[in-house]
């Protein structure tokens, strides 16, 4: 005779789940490698080493800012509730 065995409750995630944690995934990937072009191209930059310092500074706030306001989304989305993720701003570097 079968026994029944007591499972654990396997939690349930709504089906857009996937598609937004994909696009934010994606996001945070772009956001990460515009940051790093425009690093690199300040990097190479011959101009003033204040202004340089400065654009650096300022880039690397912006890049901080715009992962912070995707890091809610993802906390979120691991919680299994769907979110629409936050898009970063642009930058003007």
């Amino acid at each position: 005779m079968p026994t029944r065995v007591d499972r654990a409750e396997v939690p349930v995630y709504p089906d857009d789940l996937l598609p937004q944690l994909q696009q934010t995934l994606a996001t945070l990937a772009n956001l990460q490698i515009r940051y790093e072009i425009e690093r690199d191209y300040l990097e190479d930059w011959s101009g003033p080493a204040e202004v340089k310092d400065r654009l650096m500074a300022e880039l690397e706030q912006c890049h901080r800012a715009n992962r912070e306001r995707l890091a809610p989304c993802l906390d979120d989305l691991r919680q299994g509730q769907g979110v629409e993720p936050a898009m970063p701003r642009r930058t003007s570097h």
